[in-house]
C-alpha cells in the first residue's frame, strides 16, 4: 500500500515569522493565499525588505533544494496559507499538480532575471564611480574577473531571442 504524501496546509498570522535566518528547514512553501516579505538583517536598524512574494509563488526554494540554512527571514504580511512541500512529499506534490512545476520554474527564472538586472546596474554604477581607476589598479585580478563576468552576462541579456 502506497503512503499518502499529501502536502500539509499551514496558516500564518500577519507578522508571524515563517522562516528564520540560519534556520534549516527541508521544506519549501507554495503560497496559496496572502503574501510574504523576505528581509535581510531582520529586526535590526539595517533591516531591508529584499523581496515580496504572493499567491502562486514559492518560498524557501534555495534553502530546500541546496539543503542549507537560510540567509534571510520570511514574514507573513497578512494572513497567509501555504502548502508545505517536503523531501517526502516533493514528488507526489508535483505529480498531482504538474502545472506547479512550470510555475516553480517561472518563479526561479524571474528571480534569476531580477538578480541579473540588479547585478548589471551595480556594474554600471561601478564604472561611473569617480575612483574606478583606483579600484582597477588596487584590485586588478578581481576587476578583470568581474569585467569578464559582466561582459558575458551583458552579451547574454542583450541578445535578441
Amino acid at each position: 500500500m502506497e503512503a499518502n504524501f499529501a502536502a500539509e496546509e499551514r496558516r500564518f498570522k500577519k507578522g508571524e515569522i515563517i522562516c528564520n535566518k540560519s534556520e534549516y528547514k527541508r521544506e519549501m512553501y507554495n503560497i496559496l493565499l496572502g503574501s510574504v516579505a523576505v528581509y535581510s538583517d531582520f529586526g535590526t536598524p539595517e533591516q531591508k525588505q529584499v523581496e515580496e512574494l504572493g499567491e502562486g509563488e514559492f518560498l524557501n526554494v534555495i534553502s530546500f533544494l541546496e539543503a542549507r540554512p537560510r540567509k534571510t527571514v520570511a514574514v507573513a504580511l497578512e494572513t497567509t496559507v501555504v502548502d508545505v512541500i517536503t523531501k517526502e512529499n516533493f514528488e507526489s506534490f508535483f505529480e498531482r499538480r504538474p502545472a506547479k512545476i512550470m510555475q516553480l520554474l517561472q518563479n526561479l527564472s524571474a528571480r534569476i532575471r531580477h538578480l541579473t538586472a540588479d547585478y548589471l546596474e551595480v556594474c554600471r554604477r561601478l564604472e561611473e564611480h569617480p575612483e574606478v581607476d583606483k579600484i582597477k589598479e588596487e584590485h586588478h585580478d578581481w576587476y578583470e574577473q568581474h569585467e569578464e563576468i559582466y561582459q558575458t552576462i551583458f552579451r547574454m541579456v542583450s541578445q535578441k531571442d
